[in-house]
């Protein structure tokens, strides 16, 4: 691949004008709050913004010989975007997190190629760096080009940023707009392909059964919460009826599928002048290129008539020979992901070890970490199971009887995240207190693991809260105000205000008179915090959750000395999704564990803590975070 500095110099200065516009957005909207705010918000904005880099581009293409008796490969990773918000709710993910990601693989030895290398190497046998990584970012969120700009720069990375064509026109969105996408093109950091024509769905079916019929993006996302996994890409089936009949014919199918090829190369040739070598099939995941047969047939005639190349899959990294050009798969690394939890699935995927990271090494001697791996920051230790599995880690050179034990728990709500009590590293003996697939378990190791105490923190919280009855009305209600507010269709937008009115003034039975109680079903993306105190005193014990008491005085097995470890375990579920492939790798994430004695709670035993200095720190770059983020995307 050859430098281009025109073309680079003209992306640098677009990628300016695209931060200077959104830095106007941001300081247009902060003075419209109070001084002092707006004053804080707008000088970290101009602090960030300031830091792009805008040298000219470099040339990316390094080439490593391999040896002859090893078969080159190359690793996809794929990320949906990037945010500055810490919050656990995020579906896309932290440029810190990203930041850390990059760095690791650098350090590691992996090497960024570009699509023309993954040319060569499926059409003419090319030669791949060792360590050859292909790295995408999807769903063109416009606000990712700018966070991961500086860190690709210095890690001499390039990628690939896709888009969904139909957003390509619309200049006030958060999304990638042509002009940028013209000016990124063949920059040497930044190259480009296509997730489709439209993020859209058809066939959708909510946790109850009932038909919502077929939802363009914004309409899905807003009624995703009362959906479970039953619905499908635009692209992947026939369009059906509630009684999941066809309600188009082979004909009309085919030439709607076609449709969308069509428009994603006419609109490719007349704003870019060519049309991008990579394609992202969404969400295939299946057999072949849809879950039916024409449509599979369709997709795979059109896509590779048009593109060089198509990911058809994700959920593993790997891309060997064996692999075809139009059936690659990534590994669309998730909010949740540490560090080494993506180091665990490549390790997993290619079959060779890699290097964990330790984090803070003096905080890292004080445990055993006999299964999986941890990692030590601040006052945070992740521990990362292996595939399928679970990890456990001991505090060496201490023990207790008695005492008072606070942590805060944030891994994500399906899975098990542990405190072990009065143990040893075999777990032979001791207590464990669990956050299990949201409930809180407790168990009495010496007497075979036997069940002491369970409590469904939803309950804890206060749930159940509605009736299953109510619950489904809500979910039709939030259909019909998403097809008022956002469908172009103007018959449809009619009889959604119609049966809107019905819906609200039928009655349903609540739940205070005897309706079904409603209790959320649990995905593996979900993640909470959870504070714990555990407080164990001879053969008593009393737990709290986030301050409302769990269990007091509860009855274990008679006292003796012993340590505190922490286990993590993935919960294994193989339900089909062509959307989310399960993830077999968890991540328990233990912050702020301090123990002190049970008598006097001035004296602590134990504490892995942040300084008063880097709580007040950490607390204001989290708030600032969210604020700008909150503005760069909504205004």
């Amino acid at each position: 691949m050859q430098n281009q500095p025109e073309t680079a110099k003209a992306s640098d200065k677009t990628l300016a004008r695209l931060r200077r516009f959104n830095r106007v957005k941001v300081v247009r909207t902060a003075l419209q709050v109070a001084l002092l705010v707006g004053a804080v918000v707008f000088g970290v904005i101009s602090l960030i913004n300031n830091r792009v880099n805008q040298s000219t581009a470099e040339d990316h293409s390094v080439r490593a010989e391999i040896p002859t008796d090893q078969e080159p490969s190359f690793i996809a990773l794929s990320y949906p975007g990037l945010t500055k918000s810490e919050s656990l709710t995020s579906k896309i993910v932290n440029d810190k997190v990203f930041a850390k990601q990059m760095a690791v693989l650098k350090q590691m030895g992996y090497v960024t190629i570009s699509q023309q290398d993954i040319l060569n190497y499926y059409l003419n046998y090319g030669s791949l760096p060792e360590k050859a990584l292909f790295l995408i970012f999807e769903d063109g969120i416009r606000n990712t080009v700018a966070l991961a700009q500086d860190v690709l720069k210095e890690n001499n990375y390039q990628a690939t940023v896709c888009t969904y064509v139909n957003n390509m026109g619309e200049v006030n969105s958060k999304f990638i707009t042509s002009p940028i996408l013209k000016s990124l093109k063949g920059s040497g950091t930044w190259e480009i392909g296509t997730n489709g024509y439209r993020l859209s769905y058809i066939n959708v079916y909510d946790r109850y059964g009932n038909y919502f019929g077929h939802l363009n993006g914004q309409e899905f996302v807003k009624v995703y919460e009362y959906l479970w996994r039953d619905y499908n890409h635009y692209l992947m089936d026939f369009k059906r009826d509630e009684d999941r009949l066809r309600e188009e014919s082979d004909k009309e199918l085919i030439q709607r599928i076609k449709r969308d090829y069509t428009l994603m190369e006419e609109t490719f040739l007349k704003d870019l002048g060519a049309v991008p070598g990579l394609y992202i099939l969404m969400h295939s995941n299946t057999g072949a290129f849809g879950t039916d047969p024409i449509a599979s047939n369709t997709n795979r005639d059109s896509l590779t008539s048009i593109f060089a190349m198509n990911f058809n899959r994700q959920g593993t990294c790997l891309n060997t020979l064996d692999s075809s050009i139009y059936d690659l798969s990534r590994l669309q690394v998730q909010s949740y992901f540490s560090t080494n939890h993506l180091l665990m699935r490549i390790q997993d995927d290619i079959g060779e070890e890699m290097a964990f990271i330790t984090g803070d090494d003096q905080e890292a001697g004080n445990w055993y970490v006999d299964k999986g791996v941890a990692e030590f920051t601040g006052n945070k230790i992740i521990l990362t199971t292996p595939p399928r599995g679970e990890a456990l880690m001991t505090l060496k050179n201490k023990l207790f009887t008695d005492f008072d034990l606070t942590i805060t728990l944030e891994g994500n709500v399906v899975g098990c995240q542990s405190v072990y009590l009065r143990t040893d590293r075999r777990l032979e003996s001791g207590i464990q207190v669990a956050l299990e697939n949201n409930e809180l378990v407790i168990r009495d190791l010496s007497d075979t693991d036997k069940e002491l105490f369970r409590k469904d923190l939803f309950e804890l919280d206060g749930g159940p809260f509605i009736s299953q009855q109510e619950d489904e009305r809500n979910g039709l209600i939030t259909l019909q105000k998403a097809i008022i507010e956002f469908d172009e269709d103007p018959r449809r937008v009619e009889e959604a205000k119609v049966k809107l009115m019905e819906l609200e003034q039928t009655p349903v039975l609540p739940l205070d008179q005897g309706g079904t109680p409603y209790y959320p079903v649990l995905d593996i993306s979900d993640r909470a915090s959870r504070k714990l105190r555990i407080r164990l005193v001879g053969s008593r014990m009393s737990v709290w959750v986030d301050d409302k008491a769990a269990v007091e005085q509860l009855s274990v097995s008679s006292p003796q000395v012993g340590s505190i470890a922490f286990g993590s375990k993935v919960y294994m579920d193989d339900e089909y999704s062509q959307r989310f492939l399960y993830d077999d790798v968890y991540d328990a994430v233990f912050i702020s564990p301090v123990v002190r004695n049970a008598e006097n709670q001035d004296k602590i035993e134990y504490a892995y803590e942040l300084t008063q200095r880097q709580t007040f720190n950490s607390t204001i770059t989290r708030w600032v975070n969210t604020v700008v983020d909150f503005f760069l995307n909504n205004f």
